[in-house]
């Protein structure tokens, strides 16, 4: 009963909470698929409100004494949840790229799938990785670790506390060249060994004018580049541990950041 009466003495409190819980799992990975109805997200969200509301330290001079007041620091808070969230999804976007890279390549630029998340066309080998990176993800409990991220927000970021400086920007762009960077060492194989099949189809074209390389080379290229991604399937498992790693450790120095500003 005593937990119920100071739930609804700091009711300000727990909407600010829940605003920031709320915008993690709107945005962050594999919690804001859209296979998971969003009346399980904000009741899940709801769950972990209750669970990190008493161990929150609250500012003193957070002042919700006003409608106004309060639903600007709640929408601050949704903000600052889905800033979070979204360096988690910056590094998954690098496994659709790298599936976009290895289409490319293979001849599979033309062949595209429908993503439920977004309503978005994307790449085969995209959709394959990113499966296969949420399998990962989950066995390796990335997710619990998001959730410890979550708390830690509350200690870098108080609540209503959220500024931006420029340590945050620069940390953001770094994130997102090294998007591009991870997306291409994850497709590199598959780069590589196409890019010595063009080169032996070149010599082949000099040698044999008579052949068609064009007929040849198309479904040569195909053949390789699936031969090469089954080789290294196994590998991806340990790449998107690296990844995840890499990830976490980002957002924590993310988070670092916005509290040294």
């Amino acid at each position: 009963m005593k937990i119920v009466l100071d739930l609804l003495e700091h009711i300000d409190v727990l909407l600010l909470v829940f605003s920031r819980v709320l915008g993690i799992f709107v945005s962050a990975p594999v919690f804001n698929h859209k296979n998971v109805p969003n009346y399980l997200k904000i009741g899940f969200s709801f769950i972990i409100t209750l669970i990190l509301f008493p161990v929150i330290k609250v500012p003193e001079d957070l002042v919700n004494d006003h409608f106004y007041l309060l639903f600007g620091s709640s929408i601050k808070e949704l903000l600052t949840g889905i800033m979070i969230g979204f360096i988690c999804y910056l590094f998954y976007s690098s496994i659709y790229l790298a599936g976009r890279i290895i289409d490319m390549q293979i001849g599979f630029a033309m062949v595209s799938v429908i993503n439920p998340q977004d309503d978005t066309q994307v790449p085969i080998m995209g959709s394959l990785l990113y499966l296969m990176a949420i399998l990962v993800f989950l066995s390796t409990n990335g997710h619990h670790t998001l959730i410890y991220a979550l708390k830690y927000s509350f200690d870098c970021i108080p609540l209503g506390g959220l500024t931006i400086n420029t340590f945050m920007i620069d940390q953001l762009i770094g994130i997102m060249i090294n998007t591009f960077i991870v997306a291409f060492k994850m497709g590199a194989p598959i780069l590589v060994s196409i890019l010595v099949a063009n080169m032996l189809l070149g010599i082949l074209a000099r040698t044999m004018p008579q052949m068609n390389v064009f007929v040849v080379g198309m479904p040569l290229k195909i053949i390789i580049g699936l031969s090469m991604i089954v080789l290294t399937i196994p590998l991806y498992v340990g790449v998107f541990e690296n990844i995840f790693e890499y990830m976490f450790e980002n957002l924590y120095d993310f988070l670092n950041l916005v509290l040294k500003g």
